[in-house]
């Protein structure tokens, strides 16, 4: 290892969304590591590519601005690893803006735990829209059902987690087949949980994550999550037979953990959340559906 090179290298993914990533790339300048101490790999699979923004934190950040054809998240992820050169790895979303200490504390995590696979914690910016409020509750149903107190953590989010560079590789990092379907993430969890690795939560390593904010873009966003999950639960019965019904528990176990989120929530726009949380079962199911009809027919045809 070169010790003058940097302790961590982040990886963000960016696509088609440069005001985004400049406000990613601008969080990443204040962070509480010294400069040398990180470096930045973006992978920009935007069309037209978008290093001009890049090249705006040059002298404040080391970038390394990779130019890529997008592959997907997991894909575009395993490209931003091939460039890094960190013994340590970061990954943040371009749609994201990391706290100060968000770095410091991701690796304080890990220099205590190195077998960890360490996740930070996600929350909403403006939580008045009600497309991005009830992303922030789905979102934090979500950690409450898989990350129970007392209980080691099922599942992290892959739009901020860290981990040790050669783990990552050793499980060969995350999973192509997902080509541009979501829940990469679950299933790099999955692998890295059945390899002996370990998850630990790290609250205090924020992001501010910009949720959808339009009705188009949640149904979109949330068809492509219930297509991801399709694939994804395909392939942990390849690895590990089970019952899909093990994990289905978090759609029927869903209200009792949307109470808490609900609930300081003004009464207009909490009514407004509840039906959009009727609109997410609904689409994420439809995407679910059409993605196993999808590839039974092309298993059918020889596909």
């Amino acid at each position: 290892m070169n010790r003058n090179g940097p302790r961590v290298s982040v990886i963000v993914m960016t696509f088609n969304r440069p005001d985004s990533l400049r406000r990613c790339l601008a969080s990443l300048t204040r962070q509480s590591l010294p400069y040398s101490a990180f470096e930045v790999v973006v992978v920009d699979v935007s069309t037209p590519h978008v290093d001009g923004v890049s090249q705006e934190f040059a002298g404040r950040l080391r970038v390394v601005h990779h130019c890529a054809v997008n592959l997907g998240v997991a894909g575009n992820r395993n490209a931003g690893v091939a460039q890094s050169s960190a013994p340590l790895l970061a990954f943040l979303d371009d749609d994201c803006v990391a706290d100060p200490q968000w770095l410091e504390h991701l690796l304080d995590a890990l220099e205590r735990q190195p077998q960890a696979l360490v996740g930070g914690r996600v929350e909403h910016p403006d939580p008045a829209n009600a497309f991005a409020a009830a992303g922030q509750v789905i979102t934090e149903a979500v950690d409450a059902f898989f990350n129970r107190p007392g209980a080691e953590p099922k599942f992290l989010p892959g739009l901020n987690f860290a981990l040790v560079r050669d783990r990552y590789l050793a499980i060969n990092g995350c999973d192509s087949q997902f080509g541009r379907l979501a829940a990469e993430d679950r299933d790099f969890v999955d692998r890295w949980r059945l390899a002996g690795g370990t998850l630990s939560k790290c609250p205090e390593a924020l992001v501010q994550h910009e949720h959808r904010s339009t009705l188009r873009g949640f149904i979109r966003q949330y068809f492509n999550y219930g297509r991801g999950a399709w694939r994804y639960h395909r392939l942990r019965l390849e690895r590990q037979p089970g019952r899909l019904i093990d994990e289905a528990g978090l759609h029927l176990e869903m209200p009792r953990f949307f109470r808490r989120s609900l609930a300081p929530l003004a009464t207009g726009l909490r009514m407004k959340v509840i039906a959009l949380i009727g609109v997410w079962e609904v689409v994420n199911l439809a995407g679910f559906l059409w993605q196993g009809t999808i590839e039974r027919l092309g298993k059918r045809h020889g596909n």
